[in-house]
């Protein structure tokens, strides 16, 4: 007998299945099955019977795929059960074992002329053909359960002539399968035993006396057809989750209209007969509906059917409350189209809320604000409440942590579990030897490797700290680590690859580094690393670096199994915590081998890991639905599992609803019949599920902006038509109420106020803070509402007070403020706004960085005046030549190829200019003040040299001046003049004279340094209120006016195209805002002031 019970409750149908059970109480060691599509539906209809009858044990609860399998083996064969050698995951390594005769034949020209154009080495499997042999395999896997009729007639000799020309090789490739596999397909299973049980022939083994399916909501025809054919032997008892039944009743007229066409999947025409919600998004449960019902010719028992349609607002009623517009749409479902209510919509009703969010990050802050909202106004809703399911699981991952966990900001401790993540995107074992495999399939680069080291597994067995593994990465980028394993990844130059970066490590240990010195163009490298963290971090990676290597080798499949499993023996040992990955790692190896053992192509390392993910991601979502937390999961598991608050989060139009991708050869996608899969149905249908479970709140979200370019985007396509829906039913008043559009920006007033019609967006309590000092600060002073914290700024002039001393502490601490003044107020105001994150480099230079250039030529320089200070007498007075490219061998600074032999010319230039430059001035020497505490001065006839390699720049300048009023104070008596680039592009190769100094009297040199101390010590109490590069622009250009110095002042601090504005360094931002204009600093009182202490004496020095 085949019993269906129907109802749009989930828990109506769970308590129906625990009273069968009370009533037919089963024995006290017989174990009960109960056929569920999910592991969470298991989990929720467990706890549902032991609430109904205290106890719920020996329950099992199969899978239909597996359990339906199992009946099968049952009638047919009284052998022990045997894995079905047609599923794709098995059939995969059959069908490449008959691929290559089946390309010999002339049906399969187009198959084969597509082989061997992706085809590599004869004998290896590289991942393109993997990936057709699979494709092959999932087709032949899909007519098994969707077209039996066509696979047996291909076996029984068939040529397949209803097919296009191109694909009349699939009968060829289903029989040559066939003759190496036990057993025949499932769908052709299911006919022998419908076969056999319509003649009355006994099982094999006995069935058992009944078979319960609970929740259901999709099979395959050939599955269903099995039901029906069991009923006439056991009790076959469906719970099934329905939205109305009309959709039932509309398919029974529709059976009724189409004769033997019923087969046929509903076409466009089923709209127009079903116009209400549950013809826009039910297709699949209507489907479904129509299988079941058939055409009576499977169906060997009698027929029962019952009906448990609960109306909500009845319910509601009886509570003496009025009914929500969720729980009215339920109701609507629930009843006959013609017995349809008019919706209404009370003040404060928020059951169903559709918000459209400005980027994934702030759509995960409304929900939890709003889910925070609901619990506050209703204290017995608790976290295990409330369900969030979202199509891209990945998507949101990293941003759960930092919304949900912040209780900071809510003030709340809201216990939340993600789950439905595959494992290998966890930190953890798993995810660190797909890492190490997916390193060794691509590119090595630096952040590969990174992100290697970062996994927490890996740094527990290998007994290291995420410290450790931030300073490997940052030594590995220091000797010059950027991409590539060795020589022959990187066409035969091993600079920057991982082996030369280890080779310098070593070598660095023994030899000095110095320029020119490198052994087989590998240079010393001092990392500044201890020779304990080099015994244990080098053995390390260069275990990981022969590990690479190896996994870049092809090999058969039991050659891989050996190589993986010593792999994680070596590297994760027992597993340490992480020991249950590590046995998933292996028990997924054992299969594969016993699954692909005969198989003996080569396999490429691309198919192991293709082969692991399917394997590893079939445990994922499995555990922590039902934990007591708020459950964060995937559409799937827990679509139909009733919660107090559903929230649908991510309903995008690019990601929902899902599309099915398959191959043009697939039958499926050729002719769509019904009952074929479709994933676009499966998600729609999970908006009426969803609709059908939510009990109290029903919240759809998705992101409304374009995350880069800010473009407004639509909801997916279902929730547009839901919506035209609503909108036929509601003014415009009351469809704002139920289509929010949150204020993009966190802080917005908005988010904050409180209506009749609505609370308030946000319940951040960091955020509400924030916005209340903003506005408080708005109405100090609303000129200077987004400015920065210097600002307002008056500056005062130093007063005179005791003398400071000019000691070398003393200048240190000057030259630091004169370098970066606003950086150094910052500083004492415990504000270091210089911090950043150093990324990782994954390119090789393709031309030497500016700065690389300006540490050359400063390491060039150095070594020429240490020359001179070691021999008093030596004198400079000729141009010297230098070979940079050997100068800079085994460093990894150079670019390959002709590009070095380019910086060799330009760094060439620079250096024989600087010489030119300096030595029209005289031959340089250097000479030591007598009783001076300051370095020896670099003499160019007698004239004092103060060189930089760079552009003038503010430090540079001041401290040359610096540097100048000390060799005074040293009575030096001698002028001064400050060599560096020239700003021009034209002229970027090139050094002049940017300032000349006159010799100053000791005393005026002690004066003015003793001002500068001062100006020093009052900028550490006010912020110094001149930008120092904008400050420098300005003072170059004194000499033509001051409304061309203000001129270049503005074009310096605002930038243009010209140069970057020096408003957008962090420092200057926090000091002054990020929209501060020049005027608004020039008009700063105490301005003129500041900048005339600074520059006026060193523009007035001048000669």
């Amino acid at each position: 007998m085949l019993r269906v019970y129907r109802s749009n409750r989930a828990e109506l149908l769970a308590e129906l299945l625990a009273q069968e059970l009370r009533l037919e109480p089963p024995g006290p060691f017989e174990q009960i099955e109960v056929v569920v599509n999910t592991w969470p539906t298991s989990r929720w209809l467990g706890e549902q019977l032991a609430r109904v009858n205290g106890i719920s044990a020996l329950v099992r609860f199969p899978f239909p795929g597996s359990r339906l399998r199992q009946l099968v083996q049952t009638v047919l064969s009284d052998a022990p059960d045997i894995e079905d050698p047609w599923r794709a995951e098995r059939l995969v390594w059959q069908v490449l074992d008959v691929l290559p005769n089946l390309l010999e034949e002339e049906c399969a020209s187009n198959l084969r002329e597509w082989w061997e154009l992706h085809g590599g080495r004869e004998g290896q499997l590289n991942r393109d053909q993997w990936q057709l042999a699979r494709s092959l395999a999932d087709a032949i896997d899909d007519y098994a359960l969707y077209r039996p009729e066509e696979l047996g007639d291909w076996l029984a000799g068939g040529a397949g002539d209803q097919l296009p020309e191109g694909l009349r090789w699939q009968p060829c490739l289903a029989r040559a399968l066939a003759e190496q596999l036990p057993c025949r397909p499932f769908g052709l299973q299911v006919q022998q035993v419908i076969e056999r049980l319509r003649k009355g022939e006994e099982p094999a083994l006995p069935l058992p006396p009944r078979l319960r399916l609970f929740g259901v909501s999709n099979l395959a025809p050939v599955q269903i057809n099995l039901l029906q054919a069991l009923a006439g032997r056991i009790s076959v008892d469906l719970f099934l989750l329905t939205p109305c039944p009309d959709l039932w009743q509309r398919s029974q007229r529709r059976r009724r209209q189409l004769g033997e066409d019923w087969i046929n999947s509903p076409d466009g025409s089923w709209l127009i007969e079903a116009p209400r919600l549950e013809g826009i998004l039910g297709r699949m449960g209507a489907e479904f509906q129509l299988l079941l019902e058939g055409s009576g010719e499977c169906l060997l028992g009698s027929w029962e059917q019952g009906d448990l349609f609960a109306d909500p607002t009845v319910m509601r009623t009886a509570e003496d409350s009025q009914a929500s517009l969720l729980e009215q749409l339920q109701r609507q479902l629930a009843s006959s189209e013609s017995d349809q209510a008019t919706l209404s919509l009370r003040q404060g009703d928020h059951s169903l809320l559709f918000m459209g969010c400005a980027g994934p990050w702030r759509e995960v802050q409304l929900v939890r604000d709003r889910i925070l909202s609901w619990m506050a106004a209703d204290p017995s809703l608790q976290p295990r409440d409330v369900l969030v399911m979202t199509p891209d699981v990945e998507r949101y991952a990293p941003l759960l942590a930092s919304v949900f966990s912040d209780r900071d900001a809510t003030g709340v401790d809201l216990p939340w579990r993600l789950t439905d993540r595959s494992q290998q995107n966890c930190p953890g074992l798993q995810q660190a030897f797909m890492s190490l495999l997916r390193l060794s399939a691509d590119r090595l680069t630096a952040s590969g490797l990174e992100a290697l080291l970062g996994n927490p597994a890996l740094q527990s067995l290998k007994q290291l700290t995420s410290q450790d593994a931030m300073a490997i990465s940052e030594a590995l980028q220091r000797s010059g680590f950027r991409w590539g394993l060795d020589a022959a990844e990187r066409n035969g130059d091993d600079t920057n690859s991982l082996r030369w970066c280890l080779d310098r490590w070593l070598l660095g240990l023994a030899l000095p580094e110095e320029p020119g010195l490198a052994v087989d163009s590998c240079a010393p490298a001092l990392t500044d690393l201890s020779l304990q963290q080099i015994e244990v971090w080098w053995p390390l990676l260069d275990q990981l670096a022969g590990w690479i290597a190896q996994l870049r080798c092809s090999a058969p499949c039991p050659e891989w199994v050996d190589r993986l499993r010593r792999l994680l023996q070596e590297l994760f040992n027992d597993g340490g915590n992480w020991d249950w990955e590590l046995q998933a790692i292996h028990q997924c190896l054992e299969t594969w081998q016993l699954q692909a053992n005969d198989c003996a192509l080569e396999l490429d390392i691309a198919v192991v890991i293709s082969v692991l993910e399917e394997a590893l991601s079939t445990e994922s979502g499995r555990f922590g639905h039902r934990s007591g937390a708020l459950t964060i999961s995937a559409l799937e598991p827990m679509r139909a599992i009733p919660h107090r608050v559903i929230v649908l989060m991510g309903l995008d139009a690019s990601s929902f609803p899902r599309h099915q991708e398959r191959a043009g050869f697939h039958l499926l996608e050729l002719q769509r019949r019904l009952g074929d899969p479709s994933s676009t149905d499966q998600d729609r249908y999970v908006l009426l599920e969803a609709l059908l479970s939510a009990r109290q709140h029903l919240l759809i979200s998705w992101s409304n902006r374009d995350e880069r370019q800010g473009d407004p985007l639509p909801p997916c396509p279902p929730v547009q038509q839901w919506l035209s829906l609503l909108a036929e039913e509601f003014e415009t008043e009351q469809m704002d109420r139920l289509l929010i559009h949150p204020p993009a920006n966190p802080l917005d007033v908005a988010n904050f106020i409180v209506t009749p019609q609505r609370d308030a967006i946000s319940c951040d309590r960091r955020l509400l803070n924030a916005r209340r000092n903003l506005d408080a600060h708005i109405g100090e002073d609303h000129a200077h509402r987004d400015l920065g914290l210097a600002l307002p700024l008056v500056w005062q002039p130093p007063t005179t007070d005791a003398a400071i001393p000019i000691n070398a502490e003393a200048i240190e601490r000057l030259e630091r403020w004169l370098q970066a003044p606003q950086k150094e107020w910052l500083k004492r105001q415990g504000i270091d706004a210089g911090e950043w994150c150093d990324p990782v480099n994954d390119l090789s230079p393709l031309s030497l960085p500016e700065l690389d250039c300006h540490q050359l030529l400063n390491q060039r320089l150095s070594e020429q005046l240490d020359l001179l200070a070691h021999d008093p007498e030596a004198r400079w007075d000729v141009q010297e030549t230098e070979d940079w490219i050997a100068r800079s061998c085994g460093q990894g600074f150079m670019p390959p190829g002709a590009a070095a032999e380019l910086e060799n010319n330009r760094l060439e230039r620079r250096w024989q200019n600087l010489q030119k430059t300096l030595l029209n001035l005289g031959p340089l020497r250097l000479q030591q003040q007598p009783a001076s505490q300051h370095s020896a001065l670099l003499m160019a006839g007698e004239t004092a040299v103060q060189i930089s390699t760079s552009r003038l720049r503010s430090r540079s300048l001041l401290q040359s001046w610096l540097k100048h009023l000390l060799a005074q104070l040293d009575d030096a008596a001698c002028h001064t003049a400050v060599v560096c680039r020239q700003d021009s592009s034209a002229k970027a190769d090139q050094f002049h004279i940017a300032m000349r100094w006159r010799a100053l009297k000791p005393q005026e040199a002690d004066h003015e340094i003793r001002a500068l101390q001062s100006l020093a010590q009052q900028g550490a109490e006010l912020c110094w209120p001149v930008p120092p590069d904008s400050g420098l622009a300005r003072a170059m250009a004194w000499s033509k006016g001051e409304e061309a110095a203000d001129k270049a002042f503005m074009n310096r601090w605002q930038g243009g195209f010209s140069g970057w504005a020096e408003r957008d360094r962090p420092e200057q931002k926090v000091c002054f805002g990020s929209h501060c204009d020049a005027e608004l600093l020039l008009s700063l009182e105490g301005f003129e002031a500041a900048f005339q202490a600074l520059y006026q004496p060193l523009l007035e020095a001048r000669c």
